[in-house]
């Protein structure tokens, strides 16, 4: 039997996959049928009743099941005696759809009418003005004049806070329930409801705080009249106003699209207004998150650095561009002739551009012939990944269709709080399509909710349950042979070293039980798709990335679409600043270095490295850890690039400012390994230069002939020069795509612009070649003692306190404020209760915080997120360490 239906709409003959709504089957033949509630990422509610349409399917003999023909030998069709609703009923086979008929137009023409009866005349001052399908489909349906009273119009609050985020007027509301859906069906925060009945009822938000979620931004964009709007837009401009620029977010490693609504203001300046998603289905589909929507006020912010500053006696002071440049190149020639080239090292932040990284490199490594080089720095510091090079997850790679038949194994990571839109992909995945999602980490996190399997570990010993893992894989007989032949080199040797870590020997130290660690490898070998994500609270133990590597190799689950693993990085380019080589012991695109390594960012930040002068660009090490402090002050010369004063911008002989995203172009490297092009929205505060154009002047100065002309004409090298960036030229990276579900009202999918859709490109992994083959490898896991101890772990958490975040006034309420997080067992053995005092200690240092009880985690550990307030975790943690032993006690 086919899979595929035929049927007729207003006298066109479309065929379609089985199951396909009318709605989209109208799609298909550009045949657009209105609608309010329906939207395709939610279920079908058929609430609103836009979308009727007559309906008529063939006729049957219901004694004999005979066609019934008509006088001209043609089956007779039979019409509902109602319309239909196009979003609820699927298509079937010879069926007949009238969209266009009297009757449908009679049927819209009445639902607006009674959507109108208490609707307010708003459109000259909503917000939803000039883009709201409400406007557009009266004009085309609706009735000239209404017949209801005006006394009779329903009167609810105009401006009431849903959350402190979003505000809802009530008298616009349509009661579609798009916002209440998407929070339960897409974000998992069902936070939303309908009150009360009929022409009284209403949204709300129960929960508290408000609208407690990290996506509520979304429901403003599914909103298909100007019920809900952000208080960062509401009454900022309008629609017809603004140009809609493509852009990439820069707040995690996802890469999400982003439109800058820009405006030109009177001084006749670009003005950065709003933040919406971009439609990209194999990076965010329709979605971007709060932080990501709301975050980008750093972007032309008054206290942004707009112009080269000098230290002179003691003080940075204002200067020029022709007066630090020679003195930055006399410095470093100085420094470079004094005590050779090693004595220079650099620090690049993995926010910087594709672009920006691979001249950093340059400028170190041929003009200044240093390897000391790196952008590990904070978040990366504790977290490296190389295993997206060997067994990334293949090019073509859209977790939007990874469904019934495939496994997700997550490990060491809180996909809400590092990669918010990544976590909706995932338990979407599970939820609507099926896929087994298997969550393992050291504690609870929301994921669990979605999750199939859950299972927790004792933190450190991540590496032992995934080798435990895989020598169930070897020994249930699951590893696909054909692929770990043709791929892999080195099986029959770790296949020996595995006996070690049989399950029942790993269960006692990791704390899972033998049995659920065989279910999982059963569960991931067995699936025809597998992916593996792994994060920050698994550990760097870099036995982690080598077992990882070999799980995925043993079974197959790499070198194809939706099968490999993703590293969960924490910035908007860490991979790219893996791939362009800004590390000091490895070149371009992953190719080993020849000779002797640099030294790191710890070794050179230790205070006892020979470093004498550093250029750090987009970073700042001294935020991130005090200790760096003395190092830098120590040295003869520092210069820092970069947005803003930071703390490590204050100790620096020169400060040069930058460009921010939004100012200028480049392209960003995600998770994915999908390289995506952004472009310039707004203008850049007076003397700020792009990175990359800095670093070019620097070497100019240093004897160096670079003629770049723009970013597109560097990534132009970078494809010469790195094999894996082979045709991602700015041209081919900016080329549009087309949309199948395009329609005249981008609305109807919470797009409500004509921006340019681009895909971007995916380098291929070496699983995706049959000219290299993987070495699979095992390391030995870092020992793992048991301890009376507590178990301090540093996660990191969506709102930080974070340099960019830190210009947006309205999220200031929601970041995460200096304090621990304690379980209600704990709390209860030591006589503590939320909002009291306790000293946290470790080896000689301690800080005091007050705690949360929190019921996500489990008994023996205490939680205090990175990069807040004062650092109280970085001061107890190492640079590279996620989570340790400590002693609490109440203050």
């Amino acid at each position: 039997m086919s899979d595929q239906v035929t049927l007729t709409i207003d006298g066109k003959t479309v065929t379609v996959p089985k199951g396909t709504l009318i709605v989209e089957a109208a799609k298909q033949i550009e045949q657009e049928i209105p609608v309010f509630c329906y939207h395709d990422k939610l279920n079908s509610v058929g609430v609103c009743r836009m979308c009727l349409v007559e309906v008529g399917t063939p006729m049957f003999d219901r004694a004999t099941r005979e066609p019934v023909l008509d006088e001209n030998g043609a089956q007779k069709i039979g019409f509902f005696p109602k319309p239909m609703t196009a979003c609820t009923m699927p298509v079937s086979e010879g069926m007949v759809v009238k969209v266009d008929s009297g009757v449908a137009h009679d049927d819209r023409k009445a639902v607006l009418e009674f959507l109108l009866t208490s609707h307010p005349l708003d459109c000259p001052v909503c917000d939803k003005g000039g883009e709201c399908p409400l406007q557009d489909l009266t004009i085309r349906y609706g009735p000239d004049v209404s017949r209801f009273n005006h006394e009779g119009k329903q009167h609810f609050p105009k401006k009431y806070p849903l959350g402190d985020l979003i505000v809802l007027d009530m008298e616009r509301c349509v009661l579609c329930t798009r916002c209440i859906r998407f929070q339960s069906e897409i974000a998992h925060d069902p936070v939303l409801a309908i009150e009360n009945r009929g022409r009284n009822a209403h949204v709300v938000s129960y929960s508290d705080p408000q609208f407690d979620s990290h996506y509520s931004g979304n429901t403003a964009d599914v909103c298909p009249v100007g019920a809900l709007t952000t208080k960062d837009f509401r009454f900022g401009a309008r629609s017809w106003e603004m140009q809609n620029v493509p852009s990439i977010c820069n707040h995690c490693a996802v890469g999400c699209n982003t439109v800058l609504g820009t405006r030109k203001g009177g001084s006749g300046k670009g003005q950065l207004k709003r933040i919406m998603p971009r439609q990209n289905e194999t990076v965010n589909e329709l979605w971007i998150c709060d932080k990501g929507r709301f975050g980008h006020h750093f972007n032309g912010s008054p206290n942004r650095l707009t112009t080269p500053l000098i230290r002179q006696d003691g003080q940075l002071v204002a200067s020029t561009w022709a007066d630090v440049l020679p003195l930055i190149g006399e410095k470093i020639s100085s420094l470079k002739s004094d005590h050779g080239p090693t004595a220079l090292g650099g620090i690049a932040g993995a926010r910087l551009s594709n672009e920006d990284l691979y001249l950093f490199q340059k400028l170190f490594r041929q003009i200044i012939g240093s390897n000391n080089i790196d952008h590990r720095v904070g978040l990366n510091a504790n977290f490296e990944d190389t295993t997206a090079y060997t067994v990334g997850v293949g090019v073509g790679t859209d977790l939007s269709q990874v469904g019934k038949g495939s496994t997700i194994l997550v490990i060491g990571s809180d996909l809400d709080q590092e990669a918010p839109v990544l976590y909706l992909r995932v338990a979407g995945a599970s939820v609507k399509r099926g896929a087994h999602v298997i969550n393992i980490g050291g504690r609870r996190t929301k994921l669990d909710a979605q999750a199939q399997t859950s299972a927790y570990y004792r933190y450190g010993t991540s590496p032992h349950l995934v080798l435990g893992i895989l020598a169930s894989v070897v020994a249930q007989g699951l590893v696909d042979q054909e692929w770990v032949d043709r791929h892999t080199t080195g099986f029959s040797e770790i296949t020996k070293l595995l006996q070690d870590f049989a399950p029942d020997k790993v269960a006692d130290i990791t704390g899972v039980a033998t049995p659920e660690i065989e279910a999982i490898a059963k569960s991931y070998a067995e699936a025809e798709n597998g992916i593996i994500l792994f994060g920050h609270e698994a550990g760097n133990d870099p036995a982690l990335g080598a077992a990882i590597e070999a799980l995925a190799a043993v079974t197959g689950h790499a070198g194809k679409p939706n099968n490999g693993v993703i590293a969960i990085l924490p910035h908007a380019n860490s991979r790219g600043a893996a791939d362009m080589g800004v590390v000091p012991d490895r070149l371009l695109g992953y190719l080993p270095l020849e000779g002797e390594a640099g030294l790191s960012a710890e070794q050179m930040l230790s205070g006892t490295s020979s470093i004498k002068g550093m250029i750090i660009a987009g970073a700042d090490p001294v935020s991130e850890n005090d200790s760096y402090r003395q190092a830098l002050e120590d040295l003869d010369f520092l210069v820092v690039q970069d947005l803003f004063l930071t703390e490590t911008a204050q100790l620096a002989d020169v400060v040069l400012p930058a460009k921010a995203v939004a100012e200028r172009d480049g392209t960003f490297t995600n998770l994915e390994r999908r390289v995506q092009a952004f472009d310039v929205g707004i203008d850049s505060p007076l003397l700020a230069w792009s990175d990359w154009l800095i670093l070019a002047a620097i070497a100019g100065q240093l004897g160096a002939n670079w003629s770049y002309a723009s970013a597109d004409g560097v990534m132009k090298e970078i494809t010469e020069q790195v094999s894996l960036y082979q045709g991602m030229s700015f041209e081919n990276l900016v080329t549009p795509v087309s949309l199948d579900r395009q329609t005249d009202h981008y609305i109807y999918e919470g797009m409500s612009f004509t921006t340019d859709v681009r895909d971007g490109l995916q380098w291929a992994t070496v699983a995706e070649s049959e000219q290299q083959k993987i070495t699979l490898r095992l390391i030995a896991p870092q020992s793992c003692t048991s301890s009376d101890e507590m178990t301090l772990v540093t996660p990191r958490m969506l709102y930080d306190s974070g340099r960019l975040l830190a210009e947006t006034e309205l999220l200031q309420g929601h970041i995460f404020q200096s304090k621990a997080l304690l379980s209600s067992l704990d709390a209860k053995k030591l006589e503590l209760n939320s909002g009291d005092t306790v000293t946290v200690s470790r080896n000689g240092t301690a800080v005091n915080l007050p705690i949360q009880i929190s019921r996500m985690l489990n008994e023996g550990m205490i939680l205090i997120p990175r990069n807040i307030e004062g650092r109280p975790a970085e001061k107890l943690v190492g640079a590279s360490e996620m989570h340790t032993s400590i002693q609490i006690k109440k203050s």
